[in-house]
């Protein structure tokens, strides 16, 4: 994003003073432009021209970067997709960098659908923006369950907002006191131990039955 940035503006780490964990990339960018006394007029604009070369520079470099799954991610979203759940994501990343992401480090198999950080400040936007191509993509209506893991408060409150279940996990910035002070759900270390995340998903709900249809989001940061 600081590459995209100074080659467009030509100014030089326009995001140190910028808060990303939890939040979308629209409100990254906006931030980077208030910071640096840009003008946002044509915010729109601005914001099609630097996500795009966003993508571009990010498609180039992330071959060449040392990032890795999560321990207990991929084996999470495994079982779960065995298990016939609709899984997408929910992330504040633009959506060309998060599909990059997914393909590189191959979670695109088990996760169609989602909400991105192309057009809103609000994390709960995302969020129900995710549920809802999750479900169309899959062919759910409304009254399925839905169930958010996140790493952040952000997290927490935009599941609550749409009225979803939550599960924090404090593989991010925040610890687990921190998260479990938002009141989740259910607060973990991590995702190491399968079967306890995938049996916290089915003891969420009042009244599991057998072949209700359940989705997952899973957030990325």
């Amino acid at each position: 994003m600081g590459l995209a940035f100074e080659e467009i503006y030509g100014l030089p780490d326009a995001f140190a003073n910028v808060e990303f964990s939890g939040r979308t990339d629209f409100a990254i960018f906006w931030d980077a432009l208030g910071h640096r006394g840009m003008d946002k007029d044509d915010f729109s604009g601005q914001l099609d021209r630097f996500r795009a070369l966003y993508v571009q520079r990010l498609e180039a470099i992330l071959p060449h970067k040392d990032g890795h799954i999560l321990p207990g991610v991929s084996q999470v979203i495994s079982r779960l997709a065995d298990l016939g759940a609709a899984q997408g994501v929910a992330t504040g990343n633009f959506k060309g960098g998060a599909e990059l992401k997914l393909r590189r480090y191959g979670l695109d198999r088990w996760l169609n659908g989602g909400g991105y950080g192309d057009n809103s400040a609000d994390r709960a936007d995302v969020v129900a923006e995710g549920a809802a191509d999750v479900r169309r993509a899959h062919g759910l209506n409304g009254a399925c369950e839905v169930y958010v893991i996140g790493d952040t408060p952000f997290d927490v409150e935009a599941a609550r907002a749409n009225g979803f279940k939550v599960i924090a996990v404090a593989t991010g910035r925040h610890d687990v006191a921190t998260l479990a002070g938002c009141s989740p759900d259910a607060t973990l270390l991590d995702l190491r131990d399968t079967n306890r995340v995938v049996g916290l998903i089915g003891n969420l709900s009042p009244n599991p039955s057998p072949g209700r249809a359940r989705g997952t989001g899973a957030s990325a940061s």
